[in-house]
Parts: structure tokens; sequence; C-alpha cells
């Protein structure tokens, strides 16, 4: 039989009908509104420098649509989907900077428009609104809706999932199981490490879903068919990983206490850019006391919500010892789910004015987390690197992998710029073969510069090129700026600008 919800979250307590009814009827304004309002922030701060991985997603854009969805991306760990939808998108909107942040800005308010719909499924409109608003409020969710890659859509993909599977458990629902299907199969086609969403989905269904047989071959059928949709990158994926090298090389095994800290940035409805052992108080607070109310309500759709925020970090965590993938962005859409919880567990206590006090307090340390969050996005300048080497246009320019050939010249102000490649260690493999540039080796670059005198030298990251044995290097942007930009002289009077 489906699971009915109970009745001190399905329906207001007595002497509250009347304001919780009227809050109901003005509901899809107040959420419209929201919608509106965290659309013209998002839009009006989206003006701000593109980092590295994103001109990536701007190169993968720029590819034909079959090559996205063939072997040729076996050079990638992303899979095709958000890159098909973004060359969509810049179809439409163009390539500047705030034009290609809409495709992630409309993803995370439809994931706003998800916790808002999971939120009144499991109690009632009040708990649905804060649990957008958390969304709404989150550093963490509009950092992923600013970024030009698939976090953004595999969260909201995450969170229309669990309406599906939410759903399910209330009434059996076919339609309701066919959204867990296409949302989970987005999800996979949004992210690789989504297969670690989709198999605890799947598990935990079939757990919660063990009293009804006929519902559970559902649930099995339903996603024999997502995988056997999604086998393809599956295979893909696979054979990633018995390569010599890949694009993810540079992630190495979290410490348990690195593990605690990335979860607390992923999880925490405030921002907190170092955790620390305050983060992880926080953060161990929090899996007390909502581990505790689950127990104590039994109920199967907070215990699925439960499982995916408790088994995803720990899960993250035992892989990455083995194939480390544990970042807070690979962890980030179990954040829905987070809030979604957290706005159903304030919603039951007792007391109305502990429950507004709580909820105000957890509102506002969000939207002091979104202030402070606001003037540390930028991560990458390429607009200075490009501006730096265009103030000395007749020097030949260095880098170090065709990647970072390619983010320079995806810069609006880098017309005209040939970089010369010289690779170095650490390659990007999504990169090679996309840049048409020249390519010179180590020993043919330093002749180069001896005979022009003196040479622009760019790197991002590991990737610097090696040429800078025996050179002299004056930086020409502050210490610590990505990219780095050098202006290098190999022995002899040198004849580089002052």
């Amino acid at each position: 039989m489906p699971l009915s919800q109970p009745r001190d979250l399905a329906e207001p307590r007595q002497g509250h009908a009347a304001p919780v009814c009227s809050l109901a009827g003005r509901a899809p304004r107040l959420l419209l509104a929201m919608l509106i309002a965290v659309a013209l922030l998002r839009i009006g701060t989206a003006d701000y420098s593109l980092w590295y991985d994103e001109l990536a997603s701007l190169e993968f854009a720029r590819q034909p649509i079959p090559r996205l969805w063939s072997e040729w991306m076996l050079r990638e760990t992303n899979p095709p989907l958000f890159y098909t939808l973004l060359a969509g998108a810049i179809a439409w909107f163009g390539q500047d900077t705030v034009a290609v942040r809409l495709l992630p800005i409309a993803t995370g308010l439809a994931g706003i428009w998800a916790a808002y719909l999971l939120g009144r499924s499991m109690a009632d409109t009040r708990v649905g609104l804060v649990a957008a608003a958390l969304l709404s409020l989150s550093a963490a969710h509009s950092d992923l809706s600013h970024q030009v890659r698939a976090y953004s859509l595999a969260h909201s993909a995450v969170l229309f999932a669990c309406l599906g599977m939410v759903g399910y458990l209330h009434r059996r629902s076919g339609k309701a199981l066919l959204l867990y299907a296409a949302a989970t199969l987005g999800a996979l086609y949004a992210h690789t490490t989504l297969a670690i969403f989709a198999g605890l989905a799947a598990l935990t269904m079939l757990w919660l879903l063990k009293g009804d047989r006929r519902a559970q071959l559902h649930v099995i059928f339903v996603n024999l068919g997502v995988l056997v949709l999604w086998g393809w990158w599956a295979a893909i994926s696979l054979r990633q990983m018995a390569l010599p090298a890949t694009n993810i090389d540079w992630i190495t095994a979290p410490s348990l206490m690195e593990a605690l800290d990335m979860t607390a940035v992923a999880y925490l409805p405030m921002y907190l850019r170092a955790p620390g052992p305050i983060g992880t108080a926080l953060l161990m607070g929090l899996f007390a006391t909502a581990g505790a109310w689950v127990v104590r309500v039994r109920r199967p759709d907070v215990t699925l919500l439960a499982v995916l925020v408790a088994g995803a970090p720990l899960l993250l965590y035992v892989i990455s010892q083995r194939v480390p993938i544990f970042l807070p962005r690979t962890l980030s859409w179990a954040s829905g789910p987070t809030l979604v919880l957290l706005a159903l567990a304030v919603r039951q206590i007792r007391s109305p004015l502990v429950q507004f006090t709580a909820t105000a307090a957890l509102l506002i340390s969000s939207a002091l987390g979104l202030a402070a969050w606001l003037p540390e996005r930028q991560r990458d300048d390429w607009g200075a690197a490009t501006a730096a080497i265009a103030r000395l246009p007749a020097l030949p320019v260095i880098v170090g992998d065709d990647a970072v050939a390619l983010a320079l010249l995806k810069h609006p102000s880098s017309p005209g710029l040939a970089p010369v490649v010289v690779q170095s260690p650490w390659r990007e493999r999504w990169a090679a073969g996309l840049y048409p540039g020249p390519h010179l080796s180590p020993d043919a670059a330093r002749q180069h510069i001896r005979g022009r005198g003196c040479a622009l030298v760019v790197s991002w990251g590991p990737m610097v090129p090696p040429v800078l044995v025996g050179a002299t290097a004056r930086r020409l942007l502050p210490d610590g700026h990505a990219p780095e930009v050098l202006l290098v002289s190999l022995g002899g009077p040198s004849r580089c600008p002052g």
C-alpha cells in the first residue's frame, strides 16, 4: 500500500488552519517573486571573469554536436549533456560572460522550484517556501548557478529525482516513477560522479519498498532502463579509468578532516570559506540532530533524503581512497536534499516562537554568507592576462598546454594572439589536438627566446612551460594571480622592455 504522510506534517495543526490556508493560496505568488528576485540578483552579478574550467566548457560547446556524442569524448571526464545545452544557449544568447551564464542560472532556478515542490510534497507549503528560500540564499548554490559547468544542472536533476521518488513512496504513481527515471538519467549525463547518487537512490528505494514486491519490480525495471540508456557513457568512463593519465590526476585522496571540511562547505546553509573546527562542530551537530529526528519520525520519505545526505560524503570518501574524486563541487548535488531536510526538521519544532526563530536564524545566516561570498567569487582573471600581453604586442607568447592556449583565445580581448605551446610535463588530455597553433620543443623555444631577446610566458596551475631554467623572469601581474604572466629573458644583454 502507498505510504501516506503522517497528520503532523501533512495537515496544519488545529487552530492554525486559516493562516496556513492563506499561505497556501499566496504560495505561487511568493515563489514567483522569489524566483524573479533570485534571477535578477544572479544575472546582475554574473559579469565577472570566467575561470579555466568554464573556458573549457566553451571549447566543448564549440564542437559539432555529433562529435560530443561519440567516442571522441574519451578525452573528457564529463558527459556531453551540459555542453550540448550550452551550444544551444550560445546560439540563442551569444557568448559574452553574462550570456553563457544564463544556462546555469536557469537550471539553478529550476532547482529552487524543485526544492519548493519537494518540501511541499513532504509536508506543507511553508516547508516548501523555506526550502526554496534557503536554496535561493545559499552561497554554494549561487556559485553553482554562476559556473558555466554542469553542477547546477546536476543539482537540480537530483532534486527532481527526489521529488519523483517521494511521490512514488506516497502514491505509487507511474508519473512520479517516470520523473525519477528521467531526472536520474539527466543527472548521470550531467556529471559522471552522479553514479553515486543513482546507485544510492536505487538501493534505498528498494529497501524502503521491501514490503511491496510489485513496487520493487517497478523500481528495478525503470533503473534497468536508466542503466541501458546511460550504458554508452558508462562504457566510456570505464575506458577512461584504464588510461595512464586522466584530467583528474590533480585531485588527491582526502584525509578524514579534509573530507569533513569539504562536506561542511557543501552542506552548511551558511558560507564558510575555511570551515575548520567550527565548521566540523556545526556539521556534526547537524548530523547528530537530524539523525536523531530521522530515527524518531520513521518516515520512508525522510529516511530516503537522510540516506542520500549521509551516504554521499561517506561513499565519496571511500571511493576517493582509490580514485580521488572528492571535492565540494562533486558533493554539491547532495546539498539540495540537505536543505529540504533541514527545512522539514525546523517545521517539526513544537513552539511557534522557537520555530520562527530557528527559521529566521537559518535564513539570515545564509543571506550574510551570500553577501560574504560575492566579493570572493573571481578565481581566474584571463582578461588581466590578455591585457598584460597586449601591452607588449611584439613579443612571442609561450604557454604550457593546448588548454592554456585555448583559454587565452577564448577571452574577447585576445584578437590576433597566437600562443606557442611548449608542453609542460602535466597536460590536459581533453585539449590535445584542439589548438592548431605552433608547438615547439623546450630547446627550440629557448633558442627562439634568445633570438628575440625575451618572451612572455603564461602558466596556469601545473601547466608551466619548461623554458624557465636559467632564465630571468619578472611577474607582470600580482603574485598569486591566476593565470601567471612572466616576462623572461635567457642570458646575454636583455632586450626586454623596462
